[in-house]
């Protein structure tokens, strides 16, 4: 015990310094289960894709504030004509909000897809192909699209 009274402020720097770089990988590491939680605060989930995935393409959807002009069927339409061999899982209203550019929200239609699971993925580790479609809401025009596993 002598050898920690005499090294109190060096073991309690020591201790702070580890203490603040683990509160900071909590909060900051994407891998984080609390970052995680925090970036998905005030979020709607798309089908089959997580907030971090949807955070790595520049986009968040929040709730909807406002009444679309452009229908369900027409942002169907236009995802179908992007990706026409997927099928649509999926159709929100929500409000998107580009996080790279820092633009005002848009009141848009998210409108999530996949294929059919083929005989190459049965038992395979990668991840089963999968498209996000955004259409704006007002005029029914393709905001941006997004697809992973297209072989």
């Amino acid at each position: 015990m002598r050898w920690l009274s005499r090294h109190q402020i060096p073991v309690l720097v020591v201790l702070l310094v580890v203490m603040t770089w683990g509160a900071l990988w909590v909060v900051y590491d994407y891998r984080s289960p609390v970052s995680q939680f925090l970036r998905g605060v005030g979020t709607v989930q798309l089908e089959g894709w997580s907030a971090y995935d949807l955070d790595t393409q520049c986009v968040r959807l929040e709730e909807a504030d406002g009444t679309p002009t452009a229908t369900a069927e027409s942002a169907s339409q236009v995802a179908r004509k992007s990706y026409p061999t997927g099928y649509v899982r999926e159709i929100l209203l929500i409000s998107y909000r580009d996080t790279c550019s820092g633009a005002a929200p848009r009141l848009a239609w998210a409108v999530a897809m996949a294929w059919p699971v083929t005989v190459n993925l049965v038992g395979s580790t990668a991840a089963p192909p999968r498209a996000m479609v955004l259409v704006d809401a007002k005029s029914g025009k393709l905001i941006v699209s997004h697809a992973e596993g297209q072989g």
